[in-house]
């Protein structure tokens, strides 16, 4: 089985990778450290991105914006998922005020597709 998992380094997407490759599945991750972006250095994600990889071998991160509909549709037609779980999200209210689209492309725009 494959899973695709939208913010794979973040908490709640970090936590579902290593629950279904602990189960066997195939994941992969997509992910591109937005929260480093929106928080600075002290929002980066990558160790936590490394951190899957090193624990778990049928991970595999892909390096992608959601908000690139293009790339995204790539790789869902090369990966072909049995299951997607979009957890990737904008996770600030503060500067959901500031940057309205980034907000809306990657929170909601993603489950269109």
């Amino acid at each position: 089985m494959i899973l695709l998992v939208t913010g794979s380094s973040g908490l709640i997407g970090s936590e579902l990778v290593a629950y279904f490759c602990r189960l066997g599945w195939e994941v992969h991750g997509m992910d591109n450290n937005m929260r480093a972006d929106f928080f600075g250095p002290a929002g980066d994600t990558r160790w936590n991105q490394h951190r899957l990889s090193a624990e778990h071998r049928t991970f595999r991160h892909h390096e992608l914006d959601i908000r690139n509909r293009q790339e995204v549709l790539a790789c869902l037609e090369q990966l072909q998922p049995n299951m997607i779980v979009h957890a990737a999200a904008q996770p600030s209210h503060d500067l959901a005020a500031s940057r309205l689209f980034d907000d809306f492309d990657i929170n909601a725009v993603f489950a269109k597709l």
